[in-house]
C-alpha cells in the first residue's frame, strides 16, 4: 500500500481502536463489546512488521490481526499465514485475521478467505483461514453512523460515490460536533481527505472539501496542498504556459475545473471548455470548482 494511506490507516486505528473492533468483531464471531489492547507489530525475524495486532480483553482470547490493502499482492496470502504463525510463536493465540480490502484494485480471486496446500496426492497438510472486508461494497451510512474513528472509511464505498459532497459534509460535521479536541478533529479531517486519493482525484477532492474551515488549521492539509501547487506550477513551466505566479494560479484553477468537469461527466463540450479557459480571474474559477460538484451537465456551469 502507498506509504500516505499506510501511516493514515495506522494512525486512524490507533486512536480509534474501539471503533474498528466495534464494526469488525461481528465479522469474526467476537461479541461486539469486545475490548482490546494494542501490541508491539515488530516481527523481527523477517523484514516487514504487520499493519496492526490488538491482544483480545477477557472473556475473549487471542489477537485481532487487521491488514489493509490498496493495490493486489501476489505474496500476500502466503504472508498472512507466516504472520499468523509468528504472532502466535510470540504472543499466543488465536489469532484473528482481517483483510481490509480498500479498493478494487486489491481485490482477486486470490484472496478467498482460506489459504490451502496439498500434497502431490491431493491430501491437505495446510488450511488457514481469514476473513476478507470489501471496503467498497459496505454501506456508507452504516459506516457514517458508527464510531467517527470509522467515518473516514464510509467516503470510500460505493454507495458513497453517489451522494459524496453531501456526505463529506455530514463528515466534517460529525467531526465538528463529536471530535474531543482540535487535534483529533484535524487527524480525522486530513484522513478523510488524504483516503480519498484512492478512488479520485485531487482536484475533486480539494473541491469537496473547500469549504470545511477546520482543514485549513491541519498543517498536514496545508503541506498537500502547497506540494499540489508547486507540482502544478512546475509542470506549468515545462509546458511553457506560466508566466508568473498569477498567471499560473489562474492556469491551475483552469486545469483543476476541467479535471473535475471532466471526472464526473467524460467529455467535456467544447464550447463549456472554451468558456473555462477564457476565464482569467481566479475568483469566479474557485466558485466554478465548487459548483461542478453539484451540478447535472457540465452546461449548468456559471462562469
Amino acid at each position: 500500500m502507498p506509504g500516505p494511506f499506510d501511516a493514515t490507516l495506522k494512525e486512524l486505528v490507533d486512536r480509534f481502536a474501539a471503533d474498528w473492533v466495534e464494526i469488525l468483531a461481528p465479522l469474526i464471531g467476537l461479541p461486539s463489546a469486545t475490548a482490546v489492547d494494542p501490541l508491539d507489530t515488530d516481527l523481527s525475524t523477517v523484514q516487514p512488521a504487520v499493519d496492526k495486532v490488538f491482544r483480545l480483553r477477557p472473556p475473549a482470547t487471542g489477537l485481532l490481526h487487521l491488514e489493509h490493502q490498496a493495490s493486489w499482492d501476489g505474496g500476500f496470502p502466503d504472508r498472512l499465514v507466516l504472520y499468523s504463525v509468528l504472532l502466535e510463536h510470540r504472543h499466543g493465540g488465536p489469532v484473528y485475521t482481517v483483510v481490509i480490502l480498500l479498493r478494487r484494485e486489491a481485490s482477486s480471486p486470490g484472496l478467498s478467505g482460506v489459504v490451502s496446500r496439498t500434497f502431490p496426492d491431493g491430501a491437505e497438510y495446510l488450511r488457514f483461514a481469514y476473513t476478507t472486508v470489501r471496503l467498497w461494497e459496505l454501506p456508507a451510512g452504516q459506516l457514517m453512523a458508527g464510531g467517527i474513528g470509522l467515518a473516514p472509511l464510509a467516503l470510500l464505498t460505493d454507495d458513497a460515490a453517489r451522494q459524496l459532497p453531501e456526505l463529506v459534509s455530514q463528515f466534517a460535521e460529525r467531526v465538528e460536533r463529536e471530535a474531543p479536541d482540535r487535534e483529533t478533529g484535524n487527524l480525522l479531517l486530513t484522513s478523510g481527505f488524504i483516503l480519498l486519493g484512492l478512488r479520485y482525484d485531487g482536484a475533486v477532492i480539494r473541491s469537496l472539501f473547500q469549504g470545511v474551515q477546520h482543514m485549513r488549521e491541519s498543517s498536514t492539509y496545508q503541506l498537500i496542498l502547497e506540494e499540489g501547487r508547486e507540482k502544478g506550477l512546475e509542470e506549468g513551466r515545462t509546458r511553457g504556459r506560466v508566466e508568473g505566479r498569477v498567471e499560473g494560479m489562474v492556469q491551475g484553477e483552469q486545469m483543476a475545473l476541467l479535471t473535475v468537469l471532466q471526472e464526473r461527466f467524460g467529455n467535456i463540450p467544447p464550447a463549456v471548455e472554451a468558456r473555462v479557459r477564457a476565464t482569467a480571474d481566479p475568483a469566479r474559477l474557485q466558485a466554478a470548482l465548487k459548483q461542478a460538484v453539484r451540478i447535472s451537465t457540465p452546461d449548468d456551469l456559471s462562469l
